[in-house]
């Protein structure tokens, strides 16, 4: 699945990067829509005059959180596969690393609040889901924005495991000469 390069970086074959690619951004997409469909959900349960309405959509909005586990799952392992296959890395980028952070934000948010909020969203105190709902469209549409632009550069991590950006002895041994120097002065 994976191989080393003439460098010795750990990429993936074109064929299987192109499959965790598409993989990649149909679970991501499908996950992001399935939340923004909440989103209308809850809208319309808000806006709607009729309880028994209101509270039939609320729980349409848990009936979506079937959908929620699988798609969180499959993103985690196919964005952690391709940023292990290509030259981005796990930790070696922030704009990587931000969305791990936004992808594991959104889940443990959703397991740890979703289900008491839509209960207090039936029991007429539907803010707290929807602030939620919202935030969670937010962070997974700033993924997917992220994903684009690739914003920053490389984390400390990175500089510290590739031996290309680490100092060599040469420039070592010229940078305390200078140091030396300056400090003479």
């Amino acid at each position: 699945m994976f191989s080393r390069n003439s460098r010795g970086e750990r990429r993936a074959s074109p064929t299987v990067y192109k499959l965790l690619l598409t993989s990649h951004i149909m679970v991501s997409v499908g996950w992001l829509g399935a939340t923004f469909a909440k989103i209308v959900l809850g809208m319309v349960a808000v806006t709607g005059g009729v309880l028994e309405t209101s509270i039939g959509l609320y729980r349409a909005m848990e009936v979506l959180n079937v959908a929620f586990p699988p798609l969180a799952v499959g993103t985690l392992i196919t964005g952690g596969l391709l940023s292990l296959g290509t030259r981005w890395g796990l930790l070696d980028h922030y704009w990587v690393v931000t969305k791990l952070v936004l992808t594991v934000g959104v889940i443990v948010t959703g397991i740890r609040m979703t289900d008491a909020f839509v209960d207090r969203a039936m029991a007429g105190a539907p803010t707290s889901l929807m602030i939620l709902t919202t935030l969670h469209v937010l962070m997974l549409a700033s993924a997917s924005i992220i994903s684009v632009y690739k914003p920053w550069g490389t984390t400390w991590f990175a500089a510290r495991t590739n031996p290309l950006t680490l100092p060599t002895r040469t420039s070592l041994s010229s940078w305390l000469r200078q140091v030396k120097r300056i400090s003479a002065q």
